[in-house]
């Protein structure tokens, strides 16, 4: 009888402890993911800051290093300015407001790679220096950007407000980036980012590109 009242004991004991481990590991990989939430957070926000106050070396520090090896520093930095301060064709101007975004979970590839998503609806004012659109055209750039998932608003002839919805940057941690969080702006027609991102990524961000603009249709119908 007593025996058998020890080895209850025993086997209860070991639940015990088998749970209570279990807590703990519970516990450290929660506070590990809520981490790596806040760093990914930290930077989302600092990105975002970077682009509303056009500081291009600020940004460009927090991108991944393998885009430096196919587009160098400079070079980039070149096209950003272009880009957003006028190129004689074109100016961007984006909205001083920080928008809201989301984190997705965070993903892992064969445990070399972490990854999550952040979205974004981004604001921008668009002016053409060398062209204007009369009524016809502009109903063909507001269908043509749509598709992109923009939605336009004319100004004037040759000024229009746009709405990037569903943005999405790739926030990213691996051995080349020293293990800190680096970012890289996710463009599914983007021939860099199919240079720099493994396969299993590229197939998650396009689902969950896709899950975003789904949820945005169902939102809007």
């Amino acid at each position: 009888m007593k025996k058998y009242q020890v080895n209850i004991k025993m086997k209860f004991l070991k639940v015990w402890f088998l749970t209570l481990i279990l807590c703990f590991s519970i516990a450290g990989f929660s506070q590990s993911d809520a981490s790596e939430v806040q760093q990914i957070k930290e930077i989302a926000n600092a990105m975002l800051n970077d682009v509303a106050t056009k500081n291009y070396d600020a940004l460009i520090d927090k991108m991944h290093p393998k885009v430096f090896s196919i587009v160098p520093k400079e070079s980039l930095k070149e096209v950003f300015k272009s880009t957003f301060e006028g190129n004689g064709m074109l100016s961007i101007d984006m909205s001083e407001e920080k928008p809201e975004f989301k984190i997705s979970d965070i993903f892992n590839v064969h445990d070399t790679l972490k990854y999550a998503f952040i979205s974004y609806d981004m604001k921008m004012k668009m002016t053409f220096k060398d062209q204007e659109f009369d009524e016809a055209s502009q109903d063909m750039m507001k269908n043509m950007m749509k598709a992109k998932g923009m939605d336009v608003n004319f100004i004037t002839n040759n000024t229009l407000d746009v709405l990037a919805n569903n943005s999405m940057t790739i926030a990213l941690k691996d051995k080349a980036s020293n293990n800190q969080w680096t970012v890289l702006n996710y463009d599914a027609d983007s021939p860099l980012v199919y240079q720099i991102l493994p396969s299993e990524l590229l197939e998650k961000a396009k689902y969950y590109k896709q899950d975003l603009m789904l949820e945005s249709k169902k939102k809007s119908e």
